[in-house]
């Protein structure tokens, strides 16, 4: 195997673990803040293919914190300047690009082939309900990330199944609302212990209403929340980290 790009890669983890890293398919749905630093931390250890999910456009209050924002992709659909970043990192690697809002009924289409790992980026609640009760009934290797808005302390950032989480309002709310349906262990999860007090303002509060972000006809506007690109990035690349030690260890088997 000859892949200078990524010798750095192989010199500290051998070459079949990272021939198990360039087999692998992840899917990675939303590409905001946590899921945009995830993806570029897994093409930049070479992961191979890649299905990716997000029906939004990069906006100006992107900027902050989100890898795919810049003012030259501003009005673009991230889902295709994520693929030209990921091209620009690696050209061999395969990419399917989906404008789609992820719900029940878009499932079908974003689980037509098999994935060894997904990344739930999500920060909507229903929405995010419904892919992890899928994934985990379909039995999906997943790691989901809650709440990184409002964070300040990096050093309360944890992992663990999304049944031992605390002190993530997100987190809680998943939690119960997966409980009721049946769901159970098995969803590695990262979330801080981290506890905040805020006042937020509804989205009709908002000066400029029209930057609020990810407005869908079918869905409600969000409340926005503050964050720094500190702490989702290292969000994101906590779930990298978690996907590659999985994706290394989970194909030694099956080549």
């Amino acid at each position: 195997m000859n892949y200078p790009r990524f010798s750095r890669i192989t010199r500290l983890v051998g070459d079949q673990p990272f021939e198990n890293l360039r087999r692998s398919k992840v899917c990675i749905v939303g590409l905001g803040a946590v899921g945009s630093t995830a993806l570029e931390a897994l093409a930049r250890s070479g992961v191979g293919s890649f299905t990716l999910v997000d029906f939004d456009t990069v906006g100006i209050t992107n900027i902050n914190r989100q890898l795919l924002a810049l003012d030259s992709t501003l009005g673009e659909y991230k889902v295709d300047v994520a693929e030209k970043r990921v091209k620009d990192i690696n050209g061999e690697c395969e990419i399917n690009a989906l404008r789609l809002f992820a719900h029940t009924d878009t499932f079908d289409h974003i689980f037509s082939q098999d994935y060894d790992l997904l990344i739930d980026a999500i920060d909507s609640l229903t929405p995010k309900l419904s892919l992890l009760e899928y994934a985990w009934t379909h039995d999906i290797h997943t790691i989901s990330s809650m709440g990184a808005a409002l964070k300040k302390d990096p050093t309360l950032i944890r992992t663990a199944d999304l049944m031992d989480t605390h002190s993530c309002p997100l987190a809680r709310q998943v939690r119960t609302r997966l409980r009721r349906r049946g769901v159970s262990r098995g969803i590695t999860t990262v979330f801080s212990e981290e506890l905040v007090e805020y006042d937020y303002r509804e989205p009709e509060e908002e000066i400029h209403r029209e930057l609020n972000e990810q407005i869908l006809e079918r869905g409600r506007k969000r409340r926005v929340l503050g964050s720094l690109p500190t702490i989702t990035g290292m969000f994101g690349f906590t779930i990298a980290h978690r996907a590659i030690d999985y994706l290394m260890e989970e194909k030694q088997n099956t080549l």
